[in-house]
Protein backbone atom coordinates (compact mmCIF):
# COMPACT_ATOMS: atom_id res chain seq x y z
CA UNK A 1 0.00 0.00 0.00
CA UNK A 2 1.24 3.55 -0.84
CA UNK A 3 0.44 6.32 1.04
CA UNK A 4 -0.30 9.75 -0.29
CA UNK A 5 2.43 12.59 0.85
CA UNK A 6 -0.07 14.10 3.04
CA UNK A 7 -0.96 10.95 4.89
CA UNK A 8 2.79 10.35 5.31
CA UNK A 9 3.61 13.45 6.96
CA UNK A 10 0.33 12.92 9.42
CA UNK A 11 1.74 9.43 10.31
CA UNK A 12 4.75 11.21 11.01
CA UNK A 13 4.17 14.16 12.50
CA UNK A 14 1.32 12.39 14.44
CA UNK A 15 3.88 10.69 17.13
CA UNK A 16 6.09 13.92 17.63
CA UNK A 17 3.36 16.15 18.13
CA UNK A 18 2.20 13.52 20.66
CA UNK A 19 5.76 13.62 22.30
CA UNK A 20 5.38 17.64 22.02
CA UNK A 21 2.19 17.56 23.82
CA UNK A 22 3.17 15.38 26.30
CA UNK A 23 6.25 17.26 27.12
CA UNK A 24 4.53 20.52 27.49
CA UNK A 25 1.75 19.77 29.53
CA UNK A 26 4.00 18.65 32.35
CA UNK A 27 3.56 20.25 35.61
CA UNK A 28 5.57 23.48 35.20
CA UNK A 29 8.30 24.71 37.40
CA UNK A 30 7.19 27.96 40.03
CA UNK A 31 5.86 30.78 38.19
CA UNK A 32 6.96 29.35 34.52
CA UNK A 33 4.85 28.08 32.22
CA UNK A 34 5.55 25.27 29.23
CA UNK A 35 8.59 23.58 27.61
CA UNK A 36 10.62 26.68 29.55
CA UNK A 37 9.76 24.62 32.75
CA UNK A 38 11.37 21.63 31.62
CA UNK A 39 14.27 23.22 31.01
CA UNK A 40 14.46 24.99 34.55
CA UNK A 41 13.49 21.75 35.79
CA UNK A 42 16.52 20.34 34.14
CA UNK A 43 18.93 23.00 34.80
CA UNK A 44 18.22 22.42 38.57
CA UNK A 45 18.85 19.01 38.77
CA UNK A 46 22.36 19.30 36.44
CA UNK A 47 23.23 22.19 38.91
CA UNK A 48 22.55 19.52 42.35
CA UNK A 49 23.92 16.83 40.34
CA UNK A 50 27.20 19.22 40.02
CA UNK A 51 26.55 20.32 44.03
CA UNK A 52 26.70 16.27 45.04
CA UNK A 53 30.15 16.17 43.22
CA UNK A 54 31.44 19.19 44.99
CA UNK A 55 30.66 18.38 48.04
CA UNK A 56 32.07 15.07 47.53
CA UNK A 57 35.34 16.39 46.63
CA UNK A 58 35.34 18.61 49.34
CA UNK A 59 34.57 15.60 51.61
CA UNK A 60 31.19 17.53 53.06
CA UNK A 61 28.89 14.44 53.80
CA UNK A 62 26.40 16.60 55.04
CA UNK A 63 25.99 18.43 51.75
CA UNK A 64 25.61 15.63 50.28
CA UNK A 65 23.02 14.23 52.78
CA UNK A 66 20.73 17.04 52.29
CA UNK A 67 20.68 16.47 48.25
CA UNK A 68 18.31 13.22 48.88
CA UNK A 69 14.82 13.18 50.34
CA UNK A 70 14.24 11.93 54.17
CA UNK A 71 13.01 8.25 52.78
CA UNK A 72 15.57 8.33 50.15
CA UNK A 73 17.55 4.71 48.99
CA UNK A 74 21.08 4.43 47.78
CA UNK A 75 22.03 1.10 45.71
CA UNK A 76 25.85 1.61 45.93
CA UNK A 77 27.74 -1.20 44.04
CA UNK A 78 28.38 -4.67 45.30
CA UNK A 79 25.39 -3.49 48.21
CA UNK A 80 22.71 -3.64 50.14
CA UNK A 81 20.31 -0.74 49.65
CA UNK A 82 21.10 1.83 52.25
CA UNK A 83 17.84 3.73 53.43
CA UNK A 84 17.31 6.78 55.04
CA UNK A 85 18.76 10.38 54.77
CA UNK A 86 20.97 9.77 58.09
CA UNK A 87 22.31 6.36 56.90
CA UNK A 88 22.94 8.28 53.24
CA UNK A 89 25.12 10.73 55.33
CA UNK A 90 26.99 7.93 57.51
CA UNK A 91 27.78 5.75 54.25
CA UNK A 92 28.84 9.34 52.28
CA UNK A 93 31.18 9.85 55.30
CA UNK A 94 34.75 8.70 54.16
CA UNK A 95 37.80 8.55 56.27
CA UNK A 96 41.23 11.21 55.96
CA UNK A 97 42.62 9.07 54.43
CA UNK A 98 40.44 8.55 51.64
CA UNK A 99 39.64 11.43 49.70
CA UNK A 100 37.89 11.59 46.69
CA UNK A 101 40.03 13.55 44.03
CA UNK A 102 37.68 13.93 41.16
CA UNK A 103 33.95 13.67 40.53
CA UNK A 104 32.14 14.12 37.13
CA UNK A 105 28.97 13.22 36.56
CA UNK A 106 27.93 13.03 32.78
CA UNK A 107 24.41 12.83 32.06
CA UNK A 108 22.98 10.94 29.36
CA UNK A 109 19.36 11.82 29.76
CA UNK A 110 16.66 13.44 32.24
CA UNK A 111 12.79 13.16 32.00
CA UNK A 112 10.79 15.25 34.16
CA UNK A 113 6.85 14.19 34.96
CA UNK A 114 5.76 16.42 37.12
CA UNK A 115 7.41 16.75 40.48
CA UNK A 116 9.06 13.49 39.69
CA UNK A 117 12.48 13.05 36.86
CA UNK A 118 15.12 10.48 36.45
CA UNK A 119 18.09 10.73 34.72
CA UNK A 120 20.78 8.24 33.39
CA UNK A 121 24.23 8.84 32.42
CA UNK A 122 28.06 7.96 33.21
CA UNK A 123 30.23 9.02 36.22
CA UNK A 124 33.91 9.32 36.50
CA UNK A 125 36.10 9.16 39.58
CA UNK A 126 39.44 9.31 40.74
CA UNK A 127 41.06 8.92 44.60
CA UNK A 128 43.42 8.08 47.24
CA UNK A 129 43.82 5.46 49.63
CA UNK A 130 46.32 5.90 52.29
CA UNK A 131 48.03 8.68 50.15
CA UNK A 132 48.28 6.45 46.94
CA UNK A 133 46.31 7.55 44.01
CA UNK A 134 44.10 5.51 42.45
CA UNK A 135 41.10 5.94 39.19
CA UNK A 136 39.96 7.85 37.32
CA UNK A 137 37.31 4.58 37.24
CA UNK A 138 34.16 5.03 35.20
CA UNK A 139 30.83 4.04 35.42
CA UNK A 140 26.81 4.14 35.28
CA UNK A 141 23.97 5.36 36.85
CA UNK A 142 20.22 6.50 37.12
CA UNK A 143 18.91 8.69 39.65
CA UNK A 144 15.02 9.05 40.36
CA UNK A 145 14.32 12.49 41.65
CA UNK A 146 11.20 14.52 43.78
CA UNK A 147 10.26 17.83 43.76
CA UNK A 148 10.16 18.68 47.41
CA UNK A 149 7.27 21.27 49.01
CA UNK A 150 10.04 23.74 49.21
CA UNK A 151 10.65 23.68 45.34
CA UNK A 152 13.89 22.25 45.31
CA UNK A 153 14.62 19.01 43.56
CA UNK A 154 16.43 16.06 46.02
CA UNK A 155 17.74 12.26 44.90
CA UNK A 156 14.99 9.80 46.18
CA UNK A 157 16.41 6.83 44.47
CA UNK A 158 20.04 6.55 43.33
CA UNK A 159 22.03 3.32 41.80
CA UNK A 160 25.09 3.10 40.47
CA UNK A 161 27.92 0.77 39.28
CA UNK A 162 31.11 0.39 37.37
CA UNK A 163 32.41 -0.45 34.21
CA UNK A 164 32.39 -1.21 31.26
CA UNK A 165 36.32 -0.43 31.54
CA UNK A 166 38.01 0.95 28.77
CA UNK A 167 39.22 -1.39 26.08
CA UNK A 168 37.00 -4.48 27.04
Amino acid sequence: MRLHPMMLAIVVLTPTLTLTQAACSRAPAPGIVGPAAVRVDSLAILAAARAFSDAYVRADPDSMAALYTEDAAIFPDNSDAIVGRDRIRRYWTLPPSRPITRHVLMPDRIEIAGDVAHDYGRYEIAGENNGVPWGPNAGKYVVVWRRGVDGQWRMYLDMWNRGPTAGR
